[in-house]
């Protein structure tokens, strides 16, 4: 009897520390990754990194605005060419290959006496402590001006990726929505923006402004800065690699596959899930009404040759009803073009998205369509009412970019 109790009490023992070292491994876990399961990889890149960001191509000039001392240099040797006291509103202008400027301040601007810096190449623009507005928009980083033929010349600013994402998230959501649709904006961008930046290595730029709405890096609102800053380094990953983080408004009830819209490569956090969020969007539904005239024009314009078209038709429609090619019957002949391509030149705002049908009426076609945006990723609309259900950030990204792992870089 003795024997047995003494073998039942081991037995016994043998499973209490079981269950304990069980019990301390799964607090371990716990500890070292929360709900989240953002895997911290916070040495990956020693310094935050920095991009540049294309804001305007091949023009002649642009209303410069500059409230700070400032400092304009040699871009490649950093030799300081000029260093004075703040601009008032002033034109910044190329002629023959001197960058100049001309106040803004009299009534005889365009007669005022100029100033201007001998363009040796690439010049940079950097206000202390201020900012450089061009047009209606502001830059804290350094502006880089590139001379090119014809006395055009096109402006580049180089910022640390942190400090751009508030004026993108600004400009791609309204800042009053839900602060788990914003952090899991955040990430979809700044994985987007860092895939960029991975595939184009030394090129001019890493990001066209016309790719987002970047609303400039000069006096974001803090609550932008406050959600940048809680998701700061974090990536979305697919087979530990970083991918196009496309979003989007609205898909109209399903997203698309990348490889329908940009013909890249389909991975599944890109090949289109069911959304069944976005419908309280005004653009989760629409038509539009096109003369063929006007259609004609804007395909001719863009050099896509047509004459009299008789019929216009969607081919390859792909999981969320986006077409990939439309297919123009016209007088000389039949054309087939990008269904993206086709709704960029026909304008953004009369054919919201690739997921339509069309039927002709008279000299007219009628797109019957659903969703706005190309249909790729994130929808912002559904993740604004994922948000308003309760779920949290990295449950939103898991859900419209299956099998990713979150990844914290820096």
């Amino acid at each position: 009897m003795p024997i047995i109790n003494s073998k039942i009490r081991y037995a016994f023992g043998c499973l209490i520390f079981v269950v304990f070292l069980v019990a301390s491994l799964v607090s371990c876990i716990n500890s070292n990754n929360s709900a989240e399961n953002v895997y911290r990889y916070d040495s990956y890149l020693k310094t935050t990194p920095e991009i540049r960001v294309l804001l305007h191509d091949n023009i002649k000039e642009i209303q410069i605005e500059i409230n700070k001392p400032y400092s304009i240099s040699n871009f490649n040797n950093h030799e300081k060419l000029a260093d004075k006291a703040g601009l008032k509103k002033s034109v910044l202008y190329l002629k023959s290959g001197d960058f100049r400027t001309r106040s803004l301040t009299s009534d005889t601007a365009h007669n005022a006496p100029t100033t201007f810096v001998k363009a040796n190449g690439n010049i940079s623009i950097f206000a202390n402590n201020g900012y450089v507005k061009l047009n209606n928009s502001t830059y804290s980083g350094k502006l880089i001006l590139i001379p090119k033929d014809n006395d055009k010349f096109s402006i580049l600013e180089e910022i640390g990726i942190e400090e751009f994402l508030p004026g993108v998230v600004e400009g791609e959501m309204p800042i009053m929505w839900n602060n788990d649709a914003l952090q899991a904006q955040v990430i979809a961008v700044r994985t987007y923006v860092l895939y960029k930046r991975k595939i184009k290595g030394n090129a001019l730029y890493h990001i066209n402004k016309l790719d987002l709405a970047y609303k400039g890096s000069y006096m974001n609102q803090s609550k932008s800065k406050e959600i940048v800053d809680k998701t700061r380094g974090t990536v979305m990953v697919y087979d530990w690699n970083l991918f196009p983080g496309y979003f989007h408004s609205t898909c109209g009830g399903h997203t698309e596959d990348i490889n329908l819209v940009f013909n890249l490569r389909s991975i599944p956090p890109l090949s289109g899930v069911e959304c069944g969020y976005c419908n309280n969007s005004k653009y989760y539904i629409w038509k539009k009404k096109l003369g063929r005239n006007m259609i004609q024009r804007s395909l001719n314009a863009a050099k896509t040759k047509v004459k009299k078209i008789r019929k216009i038709s969607t081919e390859q429609i792909g999981p969320g009803g986006h077409c990939s090619t439309i297919k123009i019957d016209h007088a000389g002949g039949t054309k087939r073009v990008n269904a993206n391509d086709f709704r960029l030149m026909i304008g953004p705002n009369n054919l919201r998205s690739t997921s339509f049908s069309i039927k002709k009426s008279g000299s007219s076609f009628i797109f019957d369509g659903s969703g706005w945006g190309h249909g790729v990723g994130l929808c912002q609309y559904g993740t604004q009412n994922m948000a308003k259900l309760g779920f949290r950030w990295f449950e939103i990204l898991r859900h419209y970019y299956p099998e990713i792992d979150l990844v914290k870089i820096y």
